[in-house]
């Protein structure tokens, strides 16, 4: 009964492989970013999202930590990247069962401050799952699959690098 589900598993493995290796396949933009067409994968930039993505880099460069960060942006009423995910959401008629926190994270500057994707980069195969019900394991950085240009950037490089090394 194994031997089925495990070919079917094969299968959709090799085709989403060969999807991103091809720059074909994204399952979720980042906050600050929309898919406009899935067939064609046009990503689009959200203007007021990528006002608060520039203004994360010029803190944390301006010798702020993570955590000010995130305590300026909840004092501020900004909100956070699911409470924006769930009012797109809502404001196309879906109904949706997330549920999302007022208050920025850490965990959610860092994960802003070291994504590459805001300087324009498409990086996919980060992570693999070895079996059906597996944990994902991270990928070597070098066997990702990585399309410089890929989409408009919010940061320019020089920040985004400058970043990288403050971090």
């Amino acid at each position: 009964n194994e031997q089925p589900v495990t070919d079917a598993s094969k299968k959709v493995k090799s085709v989403v492989k060969n999807k991103q290796s091809k720059g074909e396949w994204l399952c979720a933009v980042p906050y600050g970013y929309v898919i406009t067409n899935y067939k064609k994968l046009i990503i689009e930039i959200v203007p007021d999202e990528a006002e608060i993505i520039r203004e994360i880099f010029k803190l944390y460069n301006s010798g702020w930590g993570y955590k000010k960060i995130a305590n300026h942006l909840t004092e501020l009423n900004i909100p956070t990247p699911r409470m924006k995910e769930i009012e797109r959401a809502e404001a196309l008629g879906n109904e949706t069962k997330r549920k999302a926190k007022h208050e920025w994270s850490i965990v959610t500057i860092s994960g802003i401050l070291t994504n590459d994707f805001y300087i324009g980069t498409l990086r996919q195969h980060k992570y693999q799952r070895s079996k059906i019900n597996g944990a994902d394991k991270k990928v070597a950085i070098e066997d990702n699959f990585v399309f410089q240009k890929h989409h408009e950037a919010i940061i320019d490089d020089r920040t985004f690098f400058y970043t990288q090394e403050q971090l």
